[in-house]
């Protein structure tokens, strides 16, 4: 019955996602001209030690297929934000609750690739994670299974595609990569018991070592990770679920998984999402330390491009001194 569910839900996520079904005037394809922001929900608490909400936003503009879809989050230098979309275009912006947030700044660019083919190849971006100390980056698509470096300048540079090397579905690819602080990547594929530990940076090469994942929540899938400065893990989960938006989301910690281990790499629930900010398709995770000592933990929704879904971002913070009390 589980799965039957499970698959009837799916239909309707299907059916959301098809703008062209709930929209009758004419999509635009072109870079939009203005992105509306507008604060939903303000502070809260979370039963979770040292956790609390610090608001809600939602970014707007006229339909437009290049806006939208975001699967990734990175955070960048001066307070800026960047999220990834499934259909290869990138969205900047200052974090909605900084004083010199400004509309202009906010702005929607289609990623450049070094070859012409990379253009119908590499287009679902579903991963992103960066190098602080430099500014690099890579993205991690699905479908093609690819990892693709670019330099701080958003500059192309080498390219790994995995096709041969992985079983995985086309649908089913890169959902979660983080460069960990010691150089290590890890990858997590999405819906599948396993994650891949890659020693360096995996476009130079190299085999991976295959690990055992125990998800704490198996009927979720792992959407999005990102490491806080003090080495540990926070993983972004997301389900299909009834209601409408129909997904439901949870936030995990783990340990960063150890190299050459024999065991089970786990993590632990901290709490479900759908309690503490509006529920959505949430697939982008990314944090900031603060002089204060707490953690600014961004998280950003991807609307499928459906009329019934929001592009939200929300913002956590946490205190790990109060987690320790």
């Amino acid at each position: 019955m589980r799965g039957k569910r499970r698959l009837i839900a799916a239909l309707v996520v299907a059916a959301l996602c098809a703008p062209t079904v709930w929209l009758r005037s004419e999509i635009v394809r072109e870079n939009p001209t203005s992105i509306e922001l507008q604060q939903i929900a303000g502070e809260s608490d979370i039963d979770a030690a040292g956790w609390r909400v610090a608001g809600v936003w939602e970014y707007t503009t006229a339909p437009n297929l290049r806006f939208g879809g975001y699967s990734a989050l990175l955070a960048l230098s001066s307070g800026r934000l960047r999220a990834y979309s499934d259909r290869g275009f990138l969205l900047t912006i200052t974090e909605p609750d900084q004083p010199l947030e400004r509309p202009e700044d906010r702005s929607v660019s289609r990623m450049h690739f070094a070859e012409p083919e990379h253009y119908w190849m590499l287009w679902d971006i579903e991963s992103a994670t960066r190098d602080p100390e430099t500014g690099s980056f890579w993205l991690g698509f699905e479908n093609t299974h690819a990892i693709h470096r670019f330099s701080a300048r958003s500059e192309p540079e080498e390219l790994r595609m995995l096709g041969g090397e992985v079983d995985w579905y086309d649908n089913g690819g890169l959902e979660a990569m983080e460069r960990l602080s010691d150089g290590r990547f890890l990858a997590v594929p999405e819906g599948r018991s396993e994650a891949l530990i890659y020693p360096a940076d995996p476009v130079e090469g190299g085999a991976p070592e295959e690990i055992a994942f125990a998800n704490p929540a198996s009927d979720h899938a792992v959407t999005d990770i990102a490491q806080l400065p003090d080495g540990r893990l926070l993983l972004l989960l997301r389900d299909v679920a009834w209601g409408i938006p129909p997904f439901t989301g949870k936030l995990a910690i783990a340990n960063a998984p150890k190299s050459g281990m024999t065991g089970e790499w786990s993590a632990e629930i901290l709490f479900d999402l759908d309690a503490v900010i509006p529920p959505e398709n949430y697939e982008g995770i990314a944090v900031r330390a603060n002089g204060d000592g707490t953690i600014a933990v961004w998280i950003m929704s991807d609307d499928n491009f459906s009329v019934l879904q929001r592009t939200l971002l929300a913002k956590l913070v946490f205190d790990p001194s109060i987690e320790a009390q």
